[in-house]
């Protein structure tokens, strides 16, 4: 009879690691190394060593708030989004912000087994008030709202909302979508109130440059 294989420690460590990032894929961005733990019934010493090994090599990322992880650029193939560098997508983000006198914000989509978000390029000089609660919550912002009526089927040409998470303030954002009118990501806008409830103005600025990040997130290299 021929005696089972058993895995070494680096097996193990190998087969621990991609449990981790099989459990983030299914939870979505936003989950956190307690969680981890718990689900996988993994150690936290070992859990928070292969977490760190992940994130340093870009298999996975930390949120904006640091406190969760999200899938990172390595394995953006496995999971549906297009291997796009992420430097010409950040590239074509700039050139928005060049123009802008508000936040611009790109959000990648993944059609996992929940829809995901993952915050890819968030301006650093308008920040989002409530990473978190717009990842948590898709009504309370307009990137949501783009995902959501996304899921149930419709395409709405850009979503709005004002006053939810900043009073006086709110954001207006477009849908990106790949050659198969899949989405694939949210190009949006956060303003004061007034700019966001003229959005024949908005949508004026926005929709070349959205052409622009579409192509960069569609196109290779």
């Amino acid at each position: 009879m021929t005696r089972a294989l058993r895995p070494d420690a680096g097996s193990r460590s190998a087969l621990a690691a991609l449990s981790i990032i099989e459990e983030v894929a299914a939870a979505g961005p936003g989950i956190t190394a307690l969680e981890i733990t718990h689900r996988l019934r993994m150690s936290r010493s070992s859990a928070y060593r292969l977490l760190a090994v992940l994130v340093e090599s870009e298999y996975l990322v930390r949120t904006p708030d640091l406190g969760g992880f999200a899938l990172g650029r390595r394995i953006d193939r496995l999971v549906g989004i297009p291997s796009t560098p992420a430097d010409r997508l950040r590239e074509a983000v700039d050139a928005v912000r060049a123009e802008a006198r508000f936040g611009i914000h790109l959000v990648l989509h993944r059609s996992t087994r929940r829809p995901a978000l993952e915050l890819f390029d968030i301006d650093p000089d308008f920040p989002l008030s409530d990473p978190a609660r717009v990842v948590a919550e898709p009504e309370c912002s307009a990137i949501g709202r783009i995902v959501a009526a996304d899921a149930r089927g419709e395409r709405p040409a850009f979503s709005t909302q004002r006053g939810i998470l900043v009073p006086g303030h709110g954001c207006l954002a477009l849908p990106i979508r790949s050659a198969d009118d899949s989405l694939i990501a949210v190009l949006a806008a956060s303003a004061p109130s007034h700019r966001v409830a003229d959005t024949d103005t908005l949508m004026a600025f926005l929709t070349p440059h959205a052409r622009a990040v579409s192509l960069a997130c569609t196109t290779a290299g």
